[in-house]
This record gives structure tokens, C-alpha cells and sequence, in this order.
């Protein structure tokens, strides 16, 4: 093994004793963005610090707000709603801080321009251009007609109601709804199409509330109709982090195909808003056992984990690359739809996922928004590389698949970063627990 590739091979072994993920990186995203906007000194305790949200506390500070990391929290000074600064802002392979910093941005004293890596200028942009452009943004595309880099000129939006059809990300929708508060008569967002990951766009409703910001969802028979923000000056708050629904859909998986597993998956909650904490109710109708405690959520692997026939991941979009995996564990095929959404992620996550799940014995067909997946015939037969695509979400998916059959070494293993630095820590921590039984051991 070296620096470059990672060898995850303890085929079968029960998972022991507890793990605790880091800070959500979806709640942690918007909470930055939310006290760099507000008055006064906000503090954030369980944040994550990865390279998605290292881009935001970068971005920030270049735009005027004071970022101070102190004894594990991290201290805000925000800037009442309007940025001093300008600049050149790098997002890196950040789809999410890219795009909330398109919206930030339009908030600055001065010239911003947003731009990243080769991966994200790749990325679509064009529709979150469209809807700042349409309540008022001057935004000026500098490299190709729709991506990065994009140059973000001083003018405060000044519309107060704008129609949003499908949107190839509702991380556009978020970014509106982060910066409604700043404007000068708030925001009216009236859905004539469908909405794409409606549950993101719930959760950036639900962290507006938490900081004072009365949000109003209306409903209609189809689902969300629109939302209504009033301009609503934001106040510097505490803030506690709970921890990623993405990074625990991880260890859930890895629970619940692996027989005879009991993990704690310590600070999970049964009422989490965030979208991939969906990922444990649906590995509970796919076979495995769930029990909900005061310390979080114990998984326990059935003998033979079943799968799905059918189960719609529209609205856990990140969490279905685990599931995947979990589904070539199965004993019978499975088909998981609803995941439009991750041709455009870091990588063509559909077309990666058909090509590493052939290399491990898995029959794959991708149609469309769909993939249909034949399980492994065997188990461990066989050494197999497995190309990370710089995702992070690949990375860890296949490394719970080699804790399962052995024999995967994960390519380019640095890219966790993105989300989890800690990922590979906590897979030897409780690969250690596993081992000893030393269920005492805390991650």
C-alpha cells in the first residue's frame, strides 16, 4: 500500500462498538455563509473542517467577515448583511461552495469572481446565473457560457419574487434562500416545475428558522409550491453542528451488510432533517435492523442482507452511492432510481458506479435516472483496483464494499477530504474495536 492507493481487506469481520462522524457538511455550509451574514459574533461548535467548508471560511474572510478557530469552535464576526470586501474566490472541486458564493457574492462592495479546479468549471452553473440574473444580480460570464469562472459585479438584488422551473441542482434554489433575509423586501420563490432534491431545499428552510428567520413552505397536492423569506436582518447565535448523515449512510451500510454487526453510530438522530439520514430507514427495508437509543442509532447485519427490488433515492442523492454498494452485496438484484442529480457531482457517479461495480462481479445497467444491480457472485476471490474518479463519495462507498468482501484497494484515498478527513482513521479505529471487542473505544 502506498500514499496513492488504499487496501481495505478484512473480509466479513462484525463491526464492534461506536463511531462518531464529524459535522454535518450540509449544515455546516449554510451556518457559515448565515453568520457571515448576520450581526454580531456567531460561534459554531461540531463544524466540519474539510475542504468544502475550508473554500466557505476562506471565501468569507476575503469578503469581509472575521474567521477565528479557537478551542475547537469556530467564531464568526458577520457583517450585517452586506460584504466589504472583493476579490478572487477559489471553490475548488466545491459544487456547494461554489454556488452559495455565486449568491454571497452579489452582496459585495466590489468585483467578485468565483472560480475552481478544472472538475467544477465542468460543472453547471447556468441555471444559478439565470435566477440571480433574474432578481436583479449583474453577474458576467468570464470563461464558457455557464460555468466557472463568473464575475459577480455591486449591485444588490433588488427583486422580490421570481418563478423557478427544474433546475439541474437545488443548491441554485438554497443559495437564493441564504441571501432572501439581506434583500431589501425579502423573496417570494414560486415552483412552476419540479423540484429537484426537495429535501436540501427543506433542510436550507429548516437552518433559516434555527437562526430567526421565519420561513414559510406552502404546499400543494404535487409537493412544495413555494417559499416566502421576508427581508429579516439576521442575529449572531450559538450554533451546534450535528454530525453528517452522509458520513454515518457510510457505517449504517457497512453495519447492515456485514452479518452479525452491532454499531453505535453515536449523535444520530431519528428526526434528522438532513436528506441522507433517509439512507438507515431505507437499509431497514432492504434488511437491516436499526434501534434508535439516547446515544444514537445501533445497527445490527442480518445473514443475508436482501436489497431492494425497487427504492426511489431521489431525495437522498449522496447516500445511493452506498446503497449501491450495499446493493451488490444483496441477495437478489435491485434496481434504485430517482438519481438524475448525480451525473453532474463531482463525477458521472452512474457511469463510475457501473464500471467499478463490474470490476467486483456485479451485473450493472445504468437507464436513464436508474441503476439496476445483478449482486457479487463471490466474495474476495479476486485483488481489484478501484478508481476513486477524485470523489469522495466513491471512495468511501467501495471501502465499506472491502469490508465486506476484501481484496479492493480504493485509488487516490486522499479525496475524502472533500467531506471526511478523518474517513480512513475511523475505519482502522473501528476495525481495531472489531478486532479486540473493545466496544469502550470511542472514535
Amino acid at each position: 500500500m502506498t500514499d496513492d492507493c488504499r487496501s481495505v481487506d478484512s473480509p466479513g469481520v462484525p463491526l464492534r462498538g461506536q463511531i462518531r462522524v464529524p459535522g454535518s457538511k450540509s449544515i455546516t455550509n449554510r451556518a457559515i455563509l448565515l453568520a457571515a451574514l448576520a450581526e454580531g459574533r456567531s460561534r459554531l461548535t461540531g463544524a466540519l473542517d474539510s475542504d468544502d467548508t475550508k473554500r466557505m471560511k476562506q471565501a468569507i474572510a476575503t469578503l469581509g467577515a472575521e474567521v477565528v478557530e479557537e478551542d475547537g469552535s469556530l467564531f464568526i464576526k458577520g457583517v450585517s448583511g452586506r460584504f466589504p470586501g472583493s476579490g478572487m474566490i477559489n471553490a475548488g472541486l466545491g459544487g456547494t461552495p461554489a454556488r452559495f458564493l455565486l449568491a454571497a457574492a452579489c452582496l459585495a462592495g466590489d468585483d467578485v469572481v468565483i472560480d475552481g479546479e478544472p472538475r467544477l468549471r465542468e460543472r453547471p452553473m447556468e441555471d444559478g446565473v439565470a435566477l440571480l440574473r433574474g432578481i436583479g444580480a449583474v453577474i458576467e460570464e468570464v470563461g464558457d457560457p455557464g460555468r466557472l469562472p463568473l464575475k459577480v459585479l455591486p449591485q444588490v438584488p433588488s427583486g422580490s419574487r421570481i418563478q423557478v422551473g427544474a433546475t439541474a441542482s437545488s443548491q441554485f434554489v438554497s443559495a437564493l434562500m441564504l441571501i432572501a433575509p439581506t434583500l431589501p423586501k425579502g423573496l417570494h420563490i414560486e415552483f412552476i416545475d419540479h423540484v429537484t432534491s426537495v429535501s436540501y431545499i427543506r433542510l436550507t428552510a429548516a437552518e433559516l428558522v434555527n437562526w430567526g428567520v421565519p420561513v414559510e413552505l406552502n404546499e400543494s397536492p404535487g409537493g412544495l409550491a413555494s417559499i416566502r423569506i421576508p427581508h429579516a436582518p439576521l442575529k449572531a447565535m450559538e450554533r451546534s453542528i450535528p454530525p453528517d448523515a452522509s458520513s454515518l449512510a457510510y457505517w449504517a451500510t457497512a453495519a447492515s451488510i456485514i452479518p452479525c454487526s452491532d454499531l453505535l453510530l453515536q449523535g444520530a438522530c431519528e428526526d434528522d432533517l438532513q436528506p441522507d439520514a433517509a439512507v438507515l430507514g431505507a437499509l431497514v427495508s432492504g434488511g437491516g435492523s436499526i434501534e434508535w437509543t439516547g446515544d444514537g442509532a445501533r445497527v445490527s447485519g442480518p445473514a443475508t442482507f436482501k436489497g431492494w427490488s425497487h427504492v426511489d433515492a431521489e431525495e437522498m442523492p449522496d447516500g445511493a452511492i452506498a446503497m449501491a454498494v450495499a446493493a451488490a452485496c444483496g441477495d437478489g438484484e435491485s434496481c434504485i432510481t430517482g438519481l438524475s442529480t448525480l451525473r453532474i457531482k463531482e463525477t458521472d457517479r452512474l457511469e463510475a458506479l457501473r464500471i467499478e461495480l463490474e470490476k467486483v462481479g456485479a451485473v450493472t445497467t445504468v437507464d436513464g435516472d436508474s441503476i439496476r444491480i445483478r449482486p457479487m457472485d463471490t466474495l474476495g476471490d479476486s485483488e481489484v483496483s478501484i478508481g476513486t474518479y477524485d470523489d469522495h463519495r466513491m471512495a468511501m462507498a467501495f471501502a465499506v464494499l472491502g469490508l465486506r468482501r476484501g481484496g479492493i484497494v480504493i485509488e487516490d484515498p486522499g479525496c475524502v477530504s472533500k467531506s471526511y478527513p478523518s474517513f480512513w482513521d475511523d475505519l482502522d479505529t473501528v476495525a481495531a474495536m472489531s478486532t479486540t471487542g473493545d466496544n469502550a473505544a470511542d472514535s
